[in-house]
């Protein structure tokens, strides 16, 4: 086993001030990868103002300590992530012995007896997922923080429906085993944050006596903002990471359902299809389809979101919120998309954004947006409105910051 790496990233003779460790599954950086990955990379810049952040990460070689220092952390400590070869050990074994399958891929060894050298009683602890929370074994009483980028439970149960039968089987187990260790991890700590009070709801229904506390995923107001570029007309675009289910099956149902029909109804649309690890269904449609652009991942969604006509989000499986429509809204990217994939954000149909689960109304909704150009901007403006109000990170990092100092006790130093 490789042993862990550890950098000081420290200024000398910086003051000393309230500590945290920081367990991760995934490197925070750069933050133009998928919405968990944006989300731990800004949330640790936001506490990094007040707390020297200790970070403990599996790591796949990407970065390195000048980028978390830029970051605000203070000191890293990184192990290799899970290869191929540790992704099918950690197959067989949840089929064997009946446990966890992410539990075991991200569990490291060197880490955890990195991570327990580093603990001490009363230490603030935040675990980025309920997945890492085998490294809490043989720790001393922390305050223990746990992060819910999604109620994996929930969102795994969700994920069985429509699987074959030994898919089904798996996920369903998978989901079982995962609500047993969230009912019992929330239930120890001190705080859980998620996304939105969707999740509370769905957390609660785990773990009814979880103390929580609303973090939405949130958008750099900054960087993503108004467009200067004109709008190509009938162009339509779609930006996620296709490495996570609910994604892939967005655009899966998009390719092989949707595409037909809106092509038919309008011939000069177009559609840009961005994330790493699109489907084969949707490379194939590219390859005969001139109108069809698949980019895979870029560094930089702004250019694309910039002459889109409009966003279209297919997603069809609940759980967690999207910080990809986020980004498209502060952008003033009017947007088509399903109930789901609006979850937890708080926008109504017809005032940010039009509604669409079906194949027909996804296409009303986008004809409707072709031919009133009123339309469209008055979702734009409201769904900007909405973004600055209540999802830019400062605003996230300052109530964040209010509700660990209400809810830990004097923290470790």
């Amino acid at each position: 086993m490789i042993a862990p790496r550890r950098a000081s990233l420290a200024a000398p003779g910086r003051r000393a001030r309230p500590r945290l460790l920081w367990v991760t599954h995934l490197l925070p950086w750069p933050s133009t990868g998928h919405g968990a990955l944006q989300r731990t990379h800004h949330l640790i810049r936001q506490l990094a103002e007040v707390y020297d952040i200790h970070l403990f990460a599996l790591s796949n070689g990407a970065g390195d300590v000048t980028d978390l220092r830029s970051m605000g952390i203070r000191d890293a400590t990184l192990a290799k992530a899970p290869g191929l070869l540790r992704k099918a050990e950690a197959l067989g074994a949840s089929w064997v012995t009946r446990s966890g399958y992410w539990h075991g891929l991200f569990l490291d060894g060197a880490l955890r007896r990195s991570i327990a050298r580093a603990a001490t009683p009363r230490s603030n602890l935040l675990l980025d997922t309920i997945y890492l929370s085998q490294y809490l074994a043989n720790l001393p009483q922390t305050n223990l923080i746990l992060n819910h980028h999604n109620v994996e439970s929930h969102l795994l149960a969700e994920r069985a429906k429509g699987q074959s039968p030994l898919a089904r089987r798996f996920y369903h187990h998978q989901s079982r085993h995962t609500l047993a260790v969230e009912r019992d991890v929330a239930t120890q700590a001190r705080l859980n944050l998620v996304v939105s009070d969707l999740e509370v709801e769905r957390l609660h229904a785990v773990a009814p006596s979880a103390r929580t506390l609303v973090v939405p995923n949130g958008v750099d107001v900054g960087y993503f903002k108004r467009r200067q570029k004109p709008v190509v007309p009938y162009s339509l675009v779609y930006a996620g990471g296709m490495d996570w289910f609910p994604n892939r099956d967005g655009v899966q149902w998009l390719v092989t359902e949707l595409w037909p029909r809106l092509v038919a109804v309008e011939p000069r649309r177009t559609l840009t299809i961005i994330g790493k690890c699109p489907p084969r269904s949707a490379v194939a449609l590219a390859r005969r389809d001139s109108r069809v652009t698949v980019t895979g991942f870029v560094p930089d969604v702004r250019p694309h979101l910039e002459q889109a006509a409009a966003y279209i989000c297919p997603i069809r499986v609940g759980g967690g919120t999207r910080l990809k429509v986020l980004d498209c809204l502060a952008m003033q990217v009017p947007m088509v998309g399903t109930g789901f994939s609006v979850e937890g954000l708080g926008m109504e149909p017809e005032i940010h954004y039009l509604r669409g689960d079906t194949v027909t109304q996804i296409a009303d909704g986008l004809r409707r947006l072709d031919s009133d150009q009123l339309l469209g901007e008055r979702l734009s403006r409201a769904g900007r409105r909405l973004v600055v109000e209540r999802f830019s990170w400062d605003r996230i990092g300052a109530s964040l910051i209010a509700g660990l100092e209400s809810n830990l006790a004097s923290p470790s130093r």
